[in-house]
Formats: C-alpha cells, structure tokens, sequence
C-alpha cells in the first residue's frame, strides 16, 4: 500500500480514536451528576419537564433530576420544608400563602400561563360576576381554582363570604357540574369543554384568558438549597427551556412523549395544552422584570391583597424575598 495513504488512514483513525475518548470524558456519569429532586403535580403545564428527563437535555447538562408527583398541597409544603425536595411546580396564588406559612420556596422560573384552562362554570341563567352573590360554589379550597375564584370575586367588588363554597377537588367540581348536582363549579380543561354537555345547559362565565398572567405555573426552588447550588438550578432550567424549543419544532413527537406520562391518548393531551402558553426563555425574562417591574411581583402583590381581605393570611410575607430573577437574567452567562 502506498505509503502517503497509510499514513493518511492511520491519522484519520487516531482523529476518531481521540473524538471518541473526548466525547466519552466529557459526557458526565451518573455518579458525576449532581442530584436534583423536582416534585409536581398531574397538571400537564409540567410535561415538559418529562420530556427533558426523556430527551435527555438534564443529564446533557449533568443533573440527575428525580420528578416525585406529588398531589397533595400540604404534602408538597411539608416536603419543602423538611428539605425532602429541591424543587415544585408552584403556582403564584400559593407560593404567597407559602411563604405566609414559613415555606422556603423561591419562585425562579415561568412554566406556563393558563390562557383559557382554568375557569368558572354556571348555568345559563347566571349572566354576570355579580349574579355569583349568594351561591353555591364547587371549589377546591387552598388550591389554585379557590384563588382564581377570589381574585375574581374581588374585582368585581364582591366578598368570599358573599358566596357559599363547597370544598370539592377540582376535576370532581367540574364532572358534578357536568353532571347537574351543582350549579357553579371553579375548574379546568377538559371540563371547561365539557360545560356544554349539562342538561339543560352550561358555559364559561369567566376564564382564565380573560385575566392573563394570573393563574401561572412557576418553578420555586428550596430557599437554602438555591443558597448553596444556584449553578445547578440554573442547569435544570436551562435544560427546560432546551425542551421548550424541542417541543416548538417536533409538537407531534414531544406529545406523544408527555402525553404517556399522564396516561392520556395525544389527542386529549394535545387538546388540553391548547389552553396554556409554555413561555421561553425571552418571555420568562420579561415576566420577571428587574427591580420588581415584572407581571409576577403585580400578580403575587395582587394575591397578597385577596388573601388579607379573605383572612387566608395575617400579615403581608416580603415578596422580594419569594422571587429571584436573577437566575434568569444570568442564566447562559
């Protein structure tokens, strides 16, 4: 064999030999990863965290991230407390109450916005807000669905006590409604579809997308693991965002992904994500703001007033020390 090419194989072979030893050093083992414990509920606004888990855009960032579905509201504060969890998928409405209640939790990101989701349903013969004074609500209390009901009921210069709630869990409000044992019902999708269905008639009186940016989903993180391992955060929600993207360019694939985690055909899932917004990473930005000019301290603020009118809490809890947006705007530096 001529000698050139000998040397020319020889060296195109080193060059793969050395690719391959470079690749494999630098991927991080599992026992390199730092370990992340993320807890969330079955709401689907957190499927993409399944699908960075799959995709494996955490382990690319060298996390290992353990996501813990969690239901139970006081299971997930106790959780927070103890230290037992790094992470939860948090709404605004409770991370205000949490901190109220001693709950270290740290809002750092935007995971999505409720743009028709969430809302409430009547019965056709109730026309406005006002027409709620005096009724029986279902309503699942100290949850998202009862803040959204008061922060409702407030603006239209209406008292909690001015309504009668029934403390029933979210889904199970909507398929009574449906069913015709109530009459007002707070929920979400797919019921808000389903009001339609009622004997004798149903519809949305008030939605999530007529109030924007209220009822939004956040990532908080434990207030003295995010003291101690910022970087790390900041690995998890890059490697959201990366799946946000993912998701933007190949909906049918990603779908088909989250949907098997919550045991849903893609056609409902796809259906039901239809009425939330998955932000980026430039929309998160400007959620948050800078020096407290951001939709989410006017929001959180907002929900602080509901809850001391409703006697939900006592005192205001400091807000500056529930949000961190600095994470976000150093997040790829």
């Amino acid at each position: 064999m001529n000698k050139k090419i000998m040397i020319g194989i020889l060296l195109v072979v080193v060059v793969i030999i050395v690719g391959i030893f470079y690749s494999v050093k630098q991927k991080p083992t599992t026992e390199q990863m730092t370990k992340f414990t993320l807890s969330v509920n079955s709401w689907v606004g957190y499927g993409p965290f399944w699908l960075a888990q799959e995709k494996r855009f955490f382990e690319n960032e060298g996390v290992d991230v353990n996501i813990v579905s969690m239901e139970d509201t006081a299971q997930r504060k106790s959780a927070m407390i103890k230290g037992d969890i790094d992470g939860l998928g948090d709404t605004i409405d409770l991370l205000v109450l949490e901190r109220d209640e001693g709950v270290p939790a740290v809002a750092v990101m935007e995971v999505d916005v409720s743009n028709g989701a969430d809302g409430i349903l009547v019965t056709d013969d109730i026309k406005s807000v006002q027409d709620l004074k005096g009724k029986k609500i279902a309503v699942q209390r100290n949850f998202v669905s009862e803040a959204f009901l008061d922060y409702v009921l407030q603006k239209n210069n209406i008292l909690s006590s001015d309504v009668q709630k029934i403390d029933t869990e979210a889904g199970a409000a909507g398929a009574a409604f449906v069913s015709g044992n109530v009459d007002v019902a707070v929920t979400f999708e797919p019921w808000l579809s389903k009001a339609r269905e009622r004997k004798g008639g149903g519809k949305v009186l008030v939605s999530s997308a007529d109030e924007p940016g209220v009822v939004v989903d956040i990532l908080t993180i434990n207030e003295n693991y995010l003291k101690n391992n910022s970087e790390v955060v900041k690995k998890v929600m890059r490697a959201w965002f990366q799946a946000i993207d993912y998701w933007k360019l190949n909906q049918k694939e990603a779908n088909t992904i989250m949907a098997k985690h919550y045991n849903l055909p893609i056609e409902e899932f796809s259906d039901i994500i239809s009425g939330l917004i998955w932000p980026n990473y430039q929309e998160n930005i400007f959620y948050f703001g800078q020096n407290e000019s951001g939709r989410i301290w006017e929001v959180a603020n907002t929900f602080t007033d509901v809850f001391l009118k409703t006697g939900q809490i006592k005192n205001k809890p400091d807000i500056t020390k529930a949000i961190n947006s600095e994470l976000l705007k150093n997040l790829y530096d």
